[in-house]
């Protein structure tokens, strides 16, 4: 089944331990989730990905999945969750779920049976003896080694991340059926989509000592849409570190055969080295023009700067001293390309980084992290990158109103919430119309009223490294977007022909610090 009504389509993403507590436990619920569905209405978003709510240890918060049948009693009931997706469904939003299929945690009933002996149950996951394991060293994304000893069989398995995060063999045709009865449970139940986590990762040339992008990999993904989601109309979309232009188009053909579309990160991901804070934005330019060219008729791609494993926009990407003014710069930067956007619960916002120490942080990798860097390096040096980078930022408690906690709870919440609270939060930019988040609305609106959003060709205006700017046309319709990188205000001799329809300051004369102006021009 072609599956294109997503082209329109934007999607908020939600990371539920964090959104809002409803039984004030400290932790978020999904019916904290169903009680802000209104707001999601208001702000006009068609789909909502929820991170993993699956029983699980929460090594990982979520991502090392004990039982995919079942939903995590902290997070509420299976009733729950049905009557998530009966709400948003009467107010026209979607849910898609999260899925990971490259691991299971080391709870999970499958990997308890391999401990135990039972043969059938090894051959899901990546056992191996000790002499396979030195001829393949392989270091864990996480840190440390990939290759954990079980001392009861005396072998080794793979786990790419946290050692509690065993990865399946997706060469095992039973461990792929088994994935598919999984998502074809959740898809009976109502749910319109899947994101899936680290999915270019399910197919691995050992040989190569490679992780991803194994020679399997495409057709695992054909076989999975044609047992499961491809019969559905749904939004699929894959977590794709790995993946180029090339990879891009074959995971989103427009046949249909795998996925809607995918997420890329070379404009996250400019070295290799994933604590490295520097940004080149001429660089930054070029990704986004080869990504938009390269991929127009062929693909589709994802439109984002926020998610749960990434640092807060204005904090990266921006400047905090001009807080709304950069969050509404790099909305209509992103929103004004083809993609499907995707926004992270508080971008809206304008949530920001926070300072932590190292007694605070809570993420896994970030934990991981200080314990190997705080042996070549001293502290500050160490958490000058965890406060850039830490996944930790994201995760911070959405900041509902200026009340304890932020509105998210009213009681202390498992993670701290962001000290700028009491300025930052939804009730404060509900009340101004002048808000990032009435920003983020208007962009959602003009998307869906607007052709040229889905259909328009890209095409990068060169006005020297100060300045990034495009156009796009379609049919009679030509939209310009024009924005100054700088905090100095520029000169720009340009007359544009069409109507000014947003910008981030009210003049039209010089370009301010960061200024951004869209313009459209009917032919």
């Amino acid at each position: 089944m072609k599956n294109n009504h997503f082209k329109n389509k934007v999607v908020y993403q939600i990371y539920p331990m964090s959104f809002k507590d409803s039984n004030n436990d400290g932790m978020g619920d999904i019916q904290g989730i169903i009680e802000k569905l209104d707001y999601l209405k208001f702000l006009g978003v068609d789909m909502l990905w929820i991170t993993p709510v699956y029983t699980s240890p929460k090594y990982d918060n979520g991502y090392d999945i004990a039982d995919y049948y079942n939903i995590d009693s902290q997070f509420g009931t299976m009733e729950d969750f049905e009557n998530l997706i009966k709400e948003a469904k009467n107010r026209n939003i979607g849910i898609i779920m999260d899925i990971v299929a490259n691991h299971t945690s080391t709870y999970h009933e499958w990997f308890k049976n391999a401990l135990n002996g039972d043969k059938k149950y090894q051959d899901y996951y990546i056992f191996r003896d000790k002499s396979y394991v030195e001829a393949h060293p392989i270091k864990s994304i996480f840190g440390g080694n990939a290759w954990e000893y079980i001392e009861n069989l005396d072998l080794y398995y793979l786990h790419n991340f946290d050692k509690t995060q065993a990865d399946l063999d997706w060469d095992n045709a039973e461990v792929r059926e088994e994935i598919y009865k999984i998502l074809n449970f959740w898809l009976e139940k109502g749910v319109e989509g899947f994101r899936f986590d680290v999915i270019d990762m399910i197919s691995k040339d050992f040989d190569k000592l490679s992780m991803s992008n194994g020679a399997d990999l495409h057709n695992y993904i054909k076989e999975m849409n044609k047992k499961t989601f491809g019969n559905y109309k749904t939004l699929t979309v894959g977590e794709t570190w790995s993946a180029d232009t090339e990879h891009t188009k074959l995971y989103s053909n427009p046949d249909g055969s795998e996925f809607s579309m995918v997420f890329t990160f070379e404009h996250i991901m400019f070295t290799s080295n994933k604590w490295e804070t520097s940004i080149d934005k001429e660089k930054l330019k070029e990704i986004f023009k080869k990504n938009q060219t390269e991929l127009f008729n062929k693909g589709w791609n994802s439109l984002f700067f926020n998610n749960h494993d990434l640092p807060r926009l204005i904090s990266r990407y921006g400047d905090e001293n001009y807080r709304e003014i950069t969050g509404k710069q790099w909305a209509m930067i992103l929103h004004c390309m083809q993609g499907t956007p995707f926004i992270y619960q508080g971008e809206e916002l304008g949530m920001t980084n926070r300072n932590w120490t190292h007694e605070e942080i809570r993420d896994v990798e970030a934990i991981n992290y200080y314990n190997q860097a705080i042996k070549t390096h001293d502290e500050s040096y160490v958490l000058d990158k965890i406060n850039k980078i830490s996944r930790d930022n994201a995760r911070t408690p959405m900041q509902w109103n200026d009340k304890i906690y932020g509105g998210f709870s009213e009681k202390e919440p498992w993670i701290i919430v962001n000290e700028n609270y009491k300025e930052i939060n939804v009730e404060n930019s509900l009340n101004n119309k002048n808000s990032l988040l009435y920003t983020y609305k208007e962009l959602i609106n003009l998307r869906k009223t607007e052709e040229i959003f889905e259909k328009g060709n890209f095409e990068l205006l060169d006005f020297g490294k100060d300045f990034f700017a495009y156009k796009r046309v379609y049919n009679n319709t030509e939209l310009y977007l024009i924005s100054n990188l700088t905090s100095d205000e520029k000169d720009l001799n340009l007359e544009i022909s069409g109507e000014l329809i947003m910008s981030n300051y009210d003049s039209n004369n010089n370009y301010k610090a960061y200024e951004t102006r869209i313009y459209l021009n009917k032919i």
